[in-house]
């Protein structure tokens, strides 16, 4: 399967472990911004993040599960699912989540495309269960308490 994971920033640490972890599993992430470092000021390095828009915006449209971990700021992940929800209107296959404590902070999140869940672990039980069987996928339900206590 190929996944992408929109989040905050502050979250990039636990994104790149959950990255290795499906890799590791032959997953693929359609693009790995965890990587990245900041970006910031976007005036200044405009070139560079033109172009890692277009490579984000062209890579949403191979996903076939996109996880937004909700938070009570930010604004690219809005972005990163509104062109995840117009894939999914081309082709009803594109599965669509928003996990965690603020998945109802968007009248998007309600779209019918979209599956809002308490935890990231349950993503992992309804698409590929047998992951969360793995030794080392504690790291999938450590996340679940992480994305319920930072504000």
């Amino acid at each position: 399967m190929k996944w992408y994971f929109a989040s905050r920033m502050r979250h990039r640490e636990f994104i790149d472990k959950i990255v290795n972890f499906l890799e590791s599993y032959n997953h693929s992430v359609v693009y790995d911004w965890s990587k990245l470092g900041s970006l910031k000021p976007y005036t200044e390095n405009s070139n560079k993040t033109s172009l890692i828009a277009k490579e984000i915006s062209d890579a949403l449209k191979d996903v076939d599960i996109f996880v937004l971990i909700a938070d009570e700021a930010g604004t690219d992940m809005f972005i990163e699912l509104g062109i995840v929800i117009g894939r999914w209107l081309d082709n009803k296959k594109t599965k669509i989540y928003v996990v965690g404590e603020f998945n109802d902070r968007s009248l998007m999140h309600f779209h019918p495309a979209i599956k809002r869940l308490d935890k990231l672990s349950d993503v992992f039980s309804m698409e590929c269960p047998e992951l969360l069987t793995q030794e080392d996928a504690t790291l999938l339900t450590s996340f679940d308490s992480r994305i319920t206590s930072i504000v």
